[in-house]
């Protein structure tokens, strides 16, 4: 039964993924989906930059061309080399910007730290504003006070930042539940 059930839900998970790769190859769109009460649509699949995106433009492009326009990276992620990559990307290719929901992640505990963190990913991706902010590895959501509503608040009104969110790797199900009685959690990202 474990056999037969697990095999039937691998199946389940891997089956519309090889219909969405099919459909690419066929020149069709990569399928979106409204990201939560945004109005966003954003592809099924995102493009994960924890690697040197600059070693690789072609593969920038390629995603581009495939329809995965949801990037994901961070401020760490190899050390800037990713969001520097992106940065040459959008460099060379201005005109696909529009077409990117970009997402960047700080680990900064501080406010002052967050907004560091979010002008030099600006600068680096060669870009005026991310579409996600996402304070990286909230363990408690404790961390989310009203001081960084404030300032997710004042990020939006600056125009460098059209969402905020949080990513947690620990204590996920309590993070969940806290973020939704905050009430100004746009996007919350898991392991």
């Amino acid at each position: 039964f474990l056999k037969v059930s697990g095999v039937t839900g691998v199946g389940a998970i891997v089956a519309p993924f090889n219909q969405s790769v099919k459909a690419i190859e066929e020149g069709q769109t990569m399928p979106t989906r409204l990201f939560g009460k945004s109005g966003i649509k954003v592809p099924i699949l995102s493009f994960g930059g924890s690697l040197n995106t600059s070693m690789s433009p072609l593969l920038l492009r390629q995603a581009v061309k495939w329809g995965v326009t949801y990037w994901d990276t961070a401020h760490s992620y190899m050390g800037g080399k990713s969001e520097k990559g992106i940065g040459k990307y959008f460099t060379k290719f201005p005109e696909d910007r529009k077409n990117i929901f970009l997402v960047t992640k700080s680990h900064a505990w501080t406010l002052a730290g967050m907004t560091k963190d979010l002008n030099d990913s600006l600068e680096r991706m060669q870009t005026d504003f991310v579409d996600l902010f996402f304070v990286h590895s909230v363990r408690d959501i404790s961390e989310l006070d009203d001081d960084t509503r404030i300032w997710a608040e004042k990020a939006k009104a600056a125009g460098k930042i059209r969402l905020f969110g949080f990513s947690t790797h620990s204590n996920m199900a309590s993070c969940l539940l806290g973020a939704s009685k905050l009430g100004w959690i746009d996007g919350i990202m898991m392991t």
